[in-house]
């Protein structure tokens, strides 16, 4: 049988053509996009690019990458849908498991901050304490150290005080003056003066110079000069001498150094006596300067 080379070649095409025809049919019916796989790939998508997520699960994205990918190539080599979509399931699955791992891990440092923002309060607040009980120490012991320093004040003062009035006593004692309820009353008796005169004789010169040293030691003590008479001669001329002689006693105290704004002298004359003016001893007491020690006029 002759049978030409041509017509081999016409039979081999026609006995190809099927298949070629069958292989364009399977190529152009193959799917190129999925719903589920882009719906997974989506959320890979997200998941992927939240930073915490990929911080803290990416092995989750690994395994949600790794199921997109196989489910990309299903797809293309046409496998059947439910294989395609299974990659796609596993795909969500994954990415959903990153995603929630980023959420706890955001939770997580919220946490975190907000114990440490905790912590550091406490610490600024121990700190404030502290430092308001070493300011309140600091003030209890400046308070304590003040009235340490007022009571040994007042020691002092006391003890001062009490040394004033042994020096007061001792010196009220030397000029031989008497407590009274108008003060230490020093008196200066008729003998001191020649009858019927008001100048000092030499023996009052020492009581002076005692009480004019007493006065400038004493500078806050004033004087009360009285000058009384006996019942013997005029009221007018008792009253003179009594004044002249209070007068010449504050001139005395004047020239040692006492300030004369200290000192008030009065004439009584006869009007207040110590004694019976019907005797002459009587008479004698009742001729005296009586001079009045008190802190303040009044």
């Amino acid at each position: 049988m002759n049978i030409s080379f041509s017509n081999l070649r016409i039979h081999r095409g026609l006995a190809l053509a099927p298949l070629t025809a069958l292989l364009l049919v399977a190529c152009a019916s193959s799917p190129t996009s999925n719903p589920a796989l882009e719906e997974a790939r989506s959320l890979y998508s997200r998941a992927s690019s939240d930073a915490d997520t990929a911080r803290s699960a990416p092995l989750d994205l690994r395994r949600a990458q790794d199921a997109l990918q196989r489910g990309d190539a299903a797809l293309k080599a046409g496998e059947d849908l439910n294989t395609v979509e299974h990659y796609a399931y596993l795909a969500r699955q994954s990415a959903n498991t990153a995603l929630q791992s980023g959420d706890i891990a955001r939770s997580e440092q919220a946490v975190t901050a907000a114990a440490a923002e905790r912590n550091r309060i406490l610490i600024s607040a121990r700190g404030a304490e502290a430092d308001q009980a070493r300011a309140q120490a600091e003030r209890e012991r400046q308070q304590a150290e003040l009235a340490r320093s007022q009571a040994q004040q007042q020691g002092a003062a006391a003890q001062a005080a009490q040394a004033r009035v042994a020096r007061l006593q001792q010196e009220m004692a030397a000029l031989q003056a008497q407590q009274t309820e108008r003060g230490m009353v020093l008196t200066l008796g008729d003998v001191l003066f020649d009858t019927g005169r008001a100048e000092l004789k030499p023996g009052a010169f020492a009581t002076l110079d005692r009480l004019a040293q007493f006065m400038r030691d004493n500078p806050e003590r004033t004087l009360d000069i009285e000058g009384h008479t006996d019942s013997t001669g005029s009221d007018a001329l008792n009253l003179a001498l009594s004044q002249q002689r209070a007068e010449s006693v504050r001139g005395a105290l004047v020239a040692r150094g006492v300030d004369g704004g200290r000192i008030v002298t009065k004439g009584l004359g006869k009007a207040v006596p110590v004694a019976s003016n019907d005797t002459g001893e009587g008479r004698q007491r009742n001729r005296r300067v009586e001079i009045v020690i008190s802190n303040t006029r009044g």
